[in-house]
Formats: structure tokens, sequence, C-alpha cells
């Protein structure tokens, strides 16, 4: 795999390995709430520095 160097080489990477991806991925109803993954509030900071940044997510 070629190194990923700007978001159109992320995009394409996404594209050409979606189902790879989604067979991997989670699904978060499918965990238990007391899940540390679930309770971990880092990313809701990295979500309001978004709508700060660019007004979306």
């Amino acid at each position: 795999m070629d190194k990923i160097e700007t978001v159109e080489d992320f995009k394409k990477f996404l594209s050409n390995n979606r189902e790879k991806l989604l067979n991997f991925a989670v699904n978060i109803k499918d965990l238990p709430s007391d899940d540390d993954w679930i309770q971990d509030d880092e990313w809701d900071e990295v979500y309001k520095q978004e709508v700060i940044k660019n007004g979306k997510v």
C-alpha cells in the first residue's frame, strides 16, 4: 500500500477498502453500556472543536 499523505489519498484508501473496513466495524448498539470506549469522552471534545472551527462535523 502506498503511503497516505493527503486527504485525497485517505479518501481513495477508504473507497478501495470499504468492504474490509465494514467487516471490522462494530455497531455501538452491540457494545455493552459500561464499555470503556463508549464512556471515553475524548471524541466528544474533538467533535466540539470541529463544530467550532468548521460549523459542522
